[in-house]
């Protein structure tokens, strides 16, 4: 692909994204909202009868698979690989930055749900 085809290209992918940020952000919003509901909440089904307080277990058990699941772990595993090849490699010093990014964040996000799991025990799937 040639230069002036992907500078090209990049233009019309920001002026889309530019013209469209709001309508992006609410998308994701409802998709984040959406996922952590519980079914009985979020598609207005009859809840199940327990003694347990679903309304609050299920969002906060699915957060917890969201934030510590296998997702995040590849996500982190593969980012972590990228970095230590660019390093290696010395690549670029950007590359190198988000991939810390990307790591940092995880650990923070998988050991955070760990840490609430342990201290509570109440967010298990």
């Amino acid at each position: 692909m040639s230069k002036k085809k992907f500078s090209k290209i990049k233009v019309q992918v920001t002026k889309f994204l530019r013209k469209n940020c709001w309508t992006l952000a609410r998308i994701g919003i409802a998709a984040a909202v959406m996922a952590i509901l519980p079914d009985s909440v979020s598609y207005a089904q009859s809840g199940a009868t327990d003694d347990t307080i679903s309304v609050l277990t299920q969002p906060l058990s699915r957060m917890e698979s969201l934030m510590s699941g296998p997702v995040p772990k590849a996500i982190v595993t593969i980012g972590a690989a990228i970095g230590a090849a660019s390093w290696a490699l010395n690549v670029e010093n950007q590359i190198i930055k988000t991939t810390m990014r990307v790591v940092g964040g995880g650990s923070v996000a998988l050991a955070a749900a760990t840490f609430v799991n342990q201290t509570t025990g109440m967010l298990i799937p």
